[in-house]
């Protein structure tokens, strides 16, 4: 059992050594990360955990994500028990009574320390940094902060975080980045692009083209809220065309139910879309939008190693293309 990235807080480290215990040779994934709680996947057989790791007090948000990452679970382990345990230092008495209802089990963790690390490399203002370095490498963290207009203190502590974890490094007062191994991992690991899924479903059309310009056209001008991103993006910004059978792409709940309704269903090209968690620039690419560079090499990471290798190319043609 192994994750892409490890947090090195001790208590999650001693919860995941003891799943390692219990569930000796079962694969765990992880599902999100936030500064204060850990959410995993452990597969036992014919039975699905789905592990809530909270150092501060559980609330009934807590309960309400728990339930979702739940009926996520269920629906891609179709025929497998999925079970809900959630460890907390303390939980709300309307939570837990909610939880305990919904089938989960709850364990109480000793007191909860602050936390002496809350960058969140993902996040929108810590990745303007990382892909500052990424495109200007040997910068420095005055130089990284002024042009991206983040503050020197965060700036700082990005950079910190990111030579932690093996991605970057510091000498003198130069930035180097040495291991984007490290930092793709890092990103999958903070931000699962999977846990954004929301409306899936087959289209009437057999061609990617021809869809997105049907998507796009204005049909009597109903233009849909929504943005290409992952493979789709990248196919677009590197080859100019869409290919391999899935369009994806970011748009709300009301804008997803439109692409659906323009798209009609078949057995033609699929649609994934996701749920936007941040606002994105859009760029267009022979009429068709598109998230920036930086978001869809972000995206591309989030999915782990599926799409770590397409992140490094498309990361290439970033570095390339100067603003």
């Amino acid at each position: 059992m192994s994750l892409k990235y490890q947090p090195i807080n001790a208590k999650i480290q001693s919860i995941i050594d003891a799943l390692r215990r219990e569930y000796p040779g079962s694969a765990i994934e992880a599902l999100g990360y936030d500064f204060d709680s850990y959410d995993l996947i452990l597969e036992d057989g014919k039975n699905v955990h789905v592990i809530g790791i909270k150092l501060t007090r559980a609330t009934m948000q807590t309960v309400f994500k728990m339930a979702l990452y739940g009926k996520m679970v269920a629906q891609r382990y179709s025929g497998n028990k999925v079970c809900l345990k959630l460890y907390a230092p303390s939980i709300a008495a309307e939570a837990k009574a909610a939880f305990i209802k919904a089938g989960g089990s709850f364990q109480k963790l000793g007191l909860a320390r602050r936390l002496k690390d809350p960058v969140k490399i993902s996040s929108p203002g810590s990745w303007k940094v990382v892909c500052y370095f990424l495109r200007n490498d040997g910068s420095t963290i005055n130089q990284a902060s002024v042009n991206t207009g983040v503050s020197y203190p965060w700036t700082r502590s990005v950079v910190k975080k990111l030579v932690e974890v093996g991605a970057f490094t510091s000498k003198g007062r130069k930035v180097h980045v040495t291991g984007l191994d490290a930092l793709f991992r890092l990103v999958a690991w903070e931000r699962p692009i999977n846990s954004l899924k929301g409306l899936g479903f087959r289209s009437a059309y057999d061609d990617e083209r021809e869809a997105l310009r049907e998507l796009y056209a204005n049909v009597e001008g109903i233009i849909p809220d929504s943005v290409c991103t992952l493979f789709t993006a990248a196919d677009l910004y590197l080859e100019g065309v869409a290919s391999g059978g899935c369009i994806q792409l970011y748009a709300d709940e009301n804008a997803a139910q439109v692409v659906r309704s323009l798209m009609g269903e078949g057995n033609g090209v699929s649609f994934q879309i996701y749920n936007p968690d941040r606002e994105m620039d859009a760029y267009a690419i022979d009429d068709v939008p598109v998230v920036s560079m930086e978001q869809a090499i972000l995206d591309l990471a989030g999915l782990g190693s599926t799409g770590a290798d397409a992140a490094a190319i498309l990361l290439n043609k970033y570095k390339a293309t100067k603003p």
